[in-house]
C-alpha cells in the first residue's frame, strides 16, 4: 500500500523528519507498541510524494497495512505523514521510504530507519476507598469493619450465660490496590496483567475479588483468590486511561458461622512477568513490573470479652 501525497513548494527533499504524537510513548526512530509519529521532508512545489515502510533496505518489500498504518490528516496539500505502529516485530528494523517525483518524472529517494521497542511497563500500588495511594511501598493497614448487634437470642431466664447471647454481624472489609500500564500508545492498544491473590484463609471468612476501571466503578467480579492466575484483558473501548482497581472483599459473616477478626488477615496481590503472562494486545511481555506485588493487612480486632456483672 502506497500513499502519493502533492505538496506545494519548490527545491528537492533533503531529509526525513519525525515529530511525537502526545499519547506516544517512544520517539519517531524508536517507536512504542501503538505509537502515531509524523514523519515530513520538506515542501517543493508541484512535486508528487510517494511514502512507504518495508522490512527492507532496499524499499521492496512493503509492510505498510500490516505493520502500520499511514494516513494524511491535512489532505493531500501537506508535507508530511502520520504512521501508526500497530503491530511492529520488536528486533525487527523497518524503513521509512519517501520518492519525490518532479513535473518533468525526474524522482529522489530518502530512507528513514526505524527500530520499534517494548517499553510496556506495570506498576502496582495500595489505595485506599478515596483512591489515595501509597508509592512508596509499605503496606496498608485498616482496620476491621464495624460490628453490628442485630439479634438478642437468650432465652431470658435470668442467668448471665443467656443474657450474653447475641447475634454479632462481622460484616465485610474491602482492601483497593491500582495497577497501571505504561510504555504503550494506550488509545489503540489493549493490554492484559495477569496476578494472584492470596489471603490468610481464615476459618470463618469469605473471599472474592473484582476488577473496574475506576475505584468507585461496577466490579467484574470471579477473579481467582486462591493464588492461581489472573489473567484480565483491558480494552481500549473500556479505558484509555492505563489504569484499573483491583477490589478483594472480606466477608466476615457472623458470630455463629464467620470470624470476629481477632487475627491480622494479610491479602496480597503479586503482578506475573514471566514470559507470556502480563502483556500487551500484541504479546510483547511487561519489562518492568514496578513494585511487583503489594500486601494490605486488616488489623486483628481487640479480644474483648462478654459483659459481666456483679452478683
Amino acid at each position: 500500500m502506497r500513499k502519493t501525497v502533492l505538496l506545494l513548494t519548490a527545491a528537492f527533499l533533503t531529509t526525513i523528519s519525525a515529530n511525537i504524537f502526545a499519547q506516544s510513548a517512544g520517539t519517531g526512530v524508536a517507536p512504542a507498541m501503538g505509537d502515531v509519529h509524523t514523519y515530513s521532508v520538506t515542501l517543493n512545489a508541484g512535486n508528487t510524494y510517494t511514502w512507504d515502510i518495508t522490512d527492507d533496505i532496499a524499499g521492496t518489500n512493503s509492510v505498510a497495512g500490516s505493520i502500520a498504518t499511514l494516513s494524511s490528516s491535512g489532505g493531500e496539500d501537506i508535507n508530511s505523514i502520520d504512521i501508526t505502529w500497530v503491530n511492529p516485530t520488536i528486533g525487527t528494523m523497518y524503513y521509512v521510504h519517501v520518492t519525490e517525483t518532479d513535473g518533468n518524472g525526474c524522482s529522489n529517494r530518502k530512507a528513514l530507519a526505524v527500530s520499534p521497542q517494548n517499553m510496556f511497563q506495570l506498576e502496582i500500588v495500595n489505595v485506599d476507598l478515596n483512591n489515595a495511594d501509597d508509592p512508596n511501598g509499605e503496606d496498608y493497614e485498616i482496620c476491621p469493619a464495624d460490628v453490628l448487634i442485630t439479634a438478642y437470642t437468650g432465652d431470658n431466664d435470668g442467668t448471665l450465660a443467656e443474657a450474653q447471647e447475641f447475634t454479632y454481624d462481622y460484616l465485610r472489609d474491602s482492601v483497593f490496590y491500582k495497577v497501571t500500564a505504561t510504555g504503550i500508545n494506550l488509545t489503540n492498544t489493549d493490554w492484559s496483567p495477569q496476578f494472584t491473590i492470596a489471603h490468610d484463609g481464615i476459618s470463618g471468612t469469605a473471599v472474592t475479588a473484582g476488577w473496574a476501571t475506576s475505584i468507585d466503578g461496577t466490579y467484574t467480579m470471579g477473579l481467582a483468590v486462591d493464588g492461581s492466575t489472573n489473567d484480565i484483558d483491558v480494552l481500549t473501548s473500556q479505558t484509555t486511561s492505563g489504569e484499573i482497581w483491583i477490589k478483594i472483599i472480606v466477608d466476615n459473616a457472623d458470630n455463629l458461622t464467620g470470624n470476629e477478626g481477632l487475627a491480622a488477615n494479610d491479602v496480597t496481590v503479586t503482578l506475573l512477568g514471566g514470559a507470556d503472562e502480563s502483556e500487551d494486545e500484541n504479546g510483547n511481555d511487561a519489562t518492568s513490573l514496578g513494585n511487583g506485588s503489594r500486601n494490605q493487612i486488616i488489623s486483628a480486632r481487640p479480644a474483648t470479652t462478654g459483659i459481666s456483672t456483679s452478683e
